[in-house]
């Protein structure tokens, strides 16, 4: 059940971009994004995206790592679909290249996923855990269900695993529509991280049903249960490019459809 904090706006949503200045300190992503360096810059890898370009239209003219993110970073929505769906077959079939190009290009997402959660544990374990979600979103990605908004779709799934991961606490049942208007109140700070968790599985569950889509259920976390440090409301309704009022449209919308599915989803009593 995928979700991401992409602004709604974006065409590729939370694919990095190139051009941006690399971490490069002792930490696990300065370790990565060193090694993503050593990669580019080793004359075997050209031979290896020769032959990626050579199975897969997608990555046509690409002769090497930097050729693939400067693809992504300047395709439209679905050219960067196509690219990353490529890239996950060649994962799948074992090509464990494609899988570190994936993980650099998806890497600022699970950064800022962990920043989101930040007081909930130290920076570098919430790094690692974004990373390691990361990782295995990746390698199990579900090409045939999932082949739109990829990124979308990984940075959705990313978060919802670091979110279980620290809450502890797994719910595979999804809440009742009364709960989810109790979930969409202020929250005192106490029953936040349960409720989030809860809000959470069941934006998940709804996008994966096709009810919502990924980014409508992004808006309504962002502005109701925004991450500690953040603001939400009107502040979040910005960082998604939308005006106040489009956005508790769009959210209160949205939040009607899943409470519809959920009473369709829930069986009459006997």
């Amino acid at each position: 059940m995928p979700t991401t904090l992409a602004s709604a706006h974006e065409a590729t949503p939370d694919v990095t971009r190139t051009g941006a200045r690399r971490r490069s300190d002792a930490s696990l992503v300065g370790q990565l994004n060193a090694e993503w360096s050593r990669l580019g810059a080793d004359p075997r890898t050209e031979s290896v995206v020769a032959g990626w370009a050579a199975r897969h239209p997608e990555l046509t003219g690409c002769l090497a790592l930097g050729d693939v993110e400067l693809a992504v970073a300047g395709a439209d929505g679905e050219q960067a679909d196509r690219i990353l769906l490529a890239l996950l077959r060649l994962t799948r079939a074992g090509d464990s290249l494609a899988g570190r190009t994936v993980l650099q290009l998806m890497l600022g997402k699970a950064v800022r996923i962990a920043m989101a959660r930040a007081g909930r544990d130290t920076r570098p374990s919430l790094e690692h855990t974004a990373v390691a979600a990361l990782w295995t979103t990746i390698a199990t990605y579900p090409i045939e269900r999932r082949p739109a908004r990829v990124a979308a779709n990984i940075a959705m799934e990313t978060l919802r695993a670091v979110t279980t991961e620290l809450t502890h606490q797994l719910s595979e049942t999804p809440t009742s529509p009364d709960v989810l208007a109790a979930d969409l109140a202020p929250l005192p700070p106490s029953s936040r991280t349960t409720a989030d968790h809860e809000l959470l599985n069941l934006l998940t569950w709804a996008v994966d049903e096709g009810t919502i889509t990924a980014a409508d259920a992004t808006l309504i976390l962002d502005i109701y249960t925004p991450a500690p440090g953040t603001d939400g409301g009107s502040a979040a309704a910005e960082r998604h490019g939308l005006s106040w009022p489009a956005a508790r449209q769009r959210a209160s919308r949205a939040v009607r459809k899943v409470a519809a599915h959920v009473r369709a989803d829930v069986p009459a009593a006997a």
